[in-house]
């Protein structure tokens, strides 16, 4: 009687309790099987899958869980998204594909991987051995064994539990037995200790929004950095094309070299005018100048005209007049005749100077003396006495 009224206060108990909210995250390699496994959970048919890029969610309802799964693609491309989904992540369903044996250890490491972040480790793990239906599939042991499953999970400290299924075989209440059971039995493990795992996975969450506000910062101050150098630049490159521009339309401004020809021969027929009046201006100028020094010599020559004849006209008293003004008179002739006159020597005759001597002959004798007769026409010729 006791007993059953223990059971029934517990029964009450757990249906009064609000449902939990548990975030699990589903990954493994690309083609294992993880969309067709969620698929076969939420009630669809999991034939005919595409390929997962990025991560799909699905949100359902297991007993007195609100779950949510995110199924993240299991590309190489695509896994480095995995750890941001790990802080807020009550648990781990590994899928493996059990027939694919070239890649086993290719899911070793990523499984490795995933249960050495620091988000991940000490949570509980469901590894989901799917495509048993398959020839060739390996069997849990061999997966077990292939895996080294022991040591990751005694190294990382997680509760891990493994399920051979086949995810194809059916869906919704059909669904594979194994994937239930594996589903059930972590939403348990996770039930057991839910307040300090969501102790750690709110913690978790704000150290990622943390880094992740702070990773933004950055970014945010490194786009800044990036546009001002760009606006930097771009100033730069606006004054030097204002400069260019403004170099330009000085250039506009100058004149042309090429003008009409109707202008060119005018400016031409103008500068013709010019130097010709310039000529005219300096042959005019040399012609005054000697017609001025033409009057003057004229001037000075009829002045010497007078004098003489004045000089000949002196009477005897002019003559008997002082020494003094016959001085000046002379003085002045000289001058004038020095200025305009060149008077020529005048030659004595040739009677009158005297012959010089023969000159010796080789032997040192004096030659014959010579005597010079005149010809009829005039001409003269030696004669050797």
């Amino acid at each position: 009687m006791f007993s059953l009224m223990a059971n029934c206060c517990s029964w009450l108990k757990r249906w009064r309790e609000p449902a939990r909210k548990v975030t699990l995250v589903m990954v493994g390699l690309d083609n294992a099987g993880k969309t067709a496994t969620v698929r076969g959970i939420q009630g669809e048919s999991p034939l005919d899958v595409a390929p997962t890029v990025g991560f799909s969610k699905v949100d359902l309802k297991q007993g007195k869980f609100e779950v949510t799964i995110f199924d993240l693609g299991g590309g190489k491309r695509i896994r480095g998204i995995w750890k941001n989904y790990y802080s807020e992540s009550y648990g781990v369903v590994f899928v493996v594909d059990s027939s694919d044996v070239q890649r086993i250890q290719e899911t070793r490491d990523t499984m490795a991987e995933v249960l050495r972040h620091p988000r991940i480790a000490g949570k509980p793990v469901l590894v989901l051995a799917n495509k048993q239906d398959q020839d060739g599939a390996l069997a849990e042991a061999d997966i077990i064994e292939s895996l080294s499953l022991e040591k990751l999970v005694n190294e990382n400290k997680c509760l891990c539990q493994i399920e051979p299924c086949s995810a194809v075989l059916g869906y919704g209440k059909k669904v594979d037995k194994s994937i239930k059971n594996g589903l059930n039995w972590l939403l348990n493990n996770i039930a057991k200790d839910y307040e300090a795992i969501t102790e750690r996975v709110q913690r978790d969450t704000a150290e990622q929004r943390a880094q992740e506000e702070q990773d933004k910062k950055e970014r945010a101050e490194r786009v800044r950095r990036i546009r001002e150098e760009r606006d930097k630049q771009e100033r730069e490159e606006a004054e030097r094309g204002g400069k260019q521009i403004n170099e330009e339309l000085e250039d506009a401004n100058m004149p042309s070299p090429f003008q009409p020809i109707n202008s060119v021969v005018t400016e031409n027929e103008d500068k013709l005018k010019k130097e010709m009046e310039k000529k005219k201006q300096s042959e005019e100028c040399q012609e005054r100048g000697t017609l001025e020094q033409k009057s003057k010599q004229e001037d000075e020559e009829e002045d010497e005209e007078e004098e003489d004849e004045e000089s000949e006209r002196q009477t005897p008293e002019s003559i008997e007049s002082g020494p003094a003004d016959q001085a000046k008179k002379k003085t002045k002739k000289l001058r004038l005749k020095r200025k305009n006159r060149i008077d020529p020597l005048r030659a004595e005759d040739p009677a009158k100077s005297p012959t010089p001597p023969p000159p010796p002959d080789f032997y040192g004798k004096p030659l014959p003396p010579v005597a010079i007769r005149q010809r009829p026409n005039g001409e003269t010729h030696d004669v050797i006495s």
